[in-house]
């Protein structure tokens, strides 16, 4: 079980780490963004169906890397489709496709860049690409384990006068989720 204290110091870092790209998400976007952390979950993948944090059971568009290093496991960020273009247009371009990966490889390089430092390792993305499946298929596709922790994060992404809502999931591993919850109580988070 998690404890509150313990979903209260998740919450801190989630906010903070989805902070970690704004400048360069602004950059490519063309306007200020921000990205707002409003509710966070915690759930085995195998109760994800009945009791995850997800957007939809139909397609959704997502960017899905995998992290190594200190905090092996996956991480994604997705939106409803219509969402995720909007997103790709306010960012320009002339491939739509290319922007909405690079916005959210972006967002997902700042997590776990986040995640390194709390852990005291680099814990990098790698190969970060564009899946379009309903959430729960992308998520059981890691082929992971039904014990592996899903934390995930209902965002509101702020880009100049538009707001997003979108979502981010990290798997890992038991031993690892309670590495990352001792690194924020020893953080003090």
């Amino acid at each position: 079980m998690i404890s509150t204290e313990q979903m209260i110091a998740l919450h801190g870092f989630l906010a903070e780490a989805a902070a970690e790209g704004e400048s360069e998400l602004s950059e490519i976007s063309g306007c200020e963004t921000e990205v707002e952390v409003r509710e966070i979950r915690c759930t085995p993948l195998g109760r994800f169906g009945e009791e995850g944090l997800r957007l939809s059971e139909d397609l959704v568009a997502g960017v899905m890397g995998r992290m190594e290093g200190a905090l092996p496991g996956s991480l994604a960020g997705v939106l409803e489709p219509e969402e995720a273009l909007r997103w790709a247009r306010i960012g320009g371009g002339d491939d739509p496709l290319e922007t909405f990966v690079r916005l959210g490889r972006t967002l997902l390089a700042g997590i776990a860049a986040a995640l390194g430092e709390i852990l005291g390792s680099p814990a990098p993305l790698h190969s970060p690409r564009l899946v379009e499946q309903p959430e729960l298929t992308m998520l059981f596709r890691t082929h992971a384990p039904p014990e592996t922790w899903v934390l995930s994060a209902r965002l509101g992404i702020r880009s100049g006068d538009v707001t997003l809502p979108a979502q981010t999931h990290l798997l890992i591993e038991p031993k690892n989720f309670a590495r990352l919850l001792s690194a924020l109580s020893t953080a003090g988070r």
